[in-house]
């Protein structure tokens, strides 16, 4: 028989649980927020694929070792995958929702190529939906639907295309859909010319003929390092 002069270990065990929860919390929020680097890759290359544009940038950057940000990559016909691990990073209290704060605290920049650059703006549509902002996109010889206007919900944004003669051309200009939430880093067009050599030959001859500035595009050291330089500046100077 307890006396009521005495606690019980469930009383006790309450305050103390409810410390803890409460220094869990603020932990998650007073540690550094996580960057998270999501490429998305063309046609229906494997996410993880070396030889993508996307997996490239991602390996390149990687090895500079940005503090608190991890990079990752996926196919543009696996966005719910995308759209899954998006929520997991920012779901800091780990609860399976995003409250306003975790939300407003999102640290997130998004490129994507061909399919993948398309893939992007609608990702961004959606992150939009969920209040979620994107602190850069880069779109890379973007093909799609409605891929040239920004969702508002992206602070910057960069596009890069060619026009060049084939059957698959590049998004030549994006737009914002509010030009005060929105800045265009720029529109820039690249050209392959038969005299500019770019080694595609480990894809087969009649892929290389058929989509040949497309192809050269995406293995065009030029494009590459502009896309990881938009990226590491903003990184650098979130």
């Amino acid at each position: 028989m307890r006396s009521g002069l005495f606690p019980t270990p469930c009383l006790l065990r309450e305050p103390a649980c409810s410390l803890l929860r409460g220094l869990l919390f603020l932990f998650a929020f007073s540690a550094p927020a996580q960057t998270l680097v999501v490429g998305i890759a063309g046609g229906w290359e494997p996410a993880d694929a070396p030889w993508t544009i996307t997996r490239r940038i991602a390996s390149h950057l990687e090895v500079q070792r940005f503090p608190d940000t991890t990079f990752e990559t996926f196919g543009n016909h696996h966005l719910e995958e995308a759209k899954k691990r998006i929520s997991d990073h920012l779901d800091a209290n780990n609860d399976g929702t995003l409250d306003q704060q975790e939300r407003a605290q999102a640290r997130l920049i998004l490129y994507g190529q061909s399919l993948g650059g398309a893939a992007t703006i609608n990702l961004c549509r959606w992150l939009k939906k969920q209040e979620i902002p994107v602190r850069l996109n880069v779109q890379i010889d973007s093909v799609g639907l409605r891929d040239g206007k920004v969702p508002s919900n992206v602070k910057e944004a960069a596009n890069l295309y060619q026009r060049d003669f084939g059957p698959i051309r590049g998004q030549s200009k994006i737009k914002p859909e509010d030009p005060r939430r929105t800045r265009i880093l720029g529109n820039w067009r690249y050209r392959y010319p038969r005299n500019k050599v770019i080694d595609t030959t480990e894809w087969p001859l009649a892929h290389r003929l058929i989509v040949n500035p497309h192809l050269k595009m995406e293995f065009d050291p030029e494009v590459s390092a502009k896309v990881e330089e938009l990226i590491a500046n903003t990184l650098r100077n979130w």
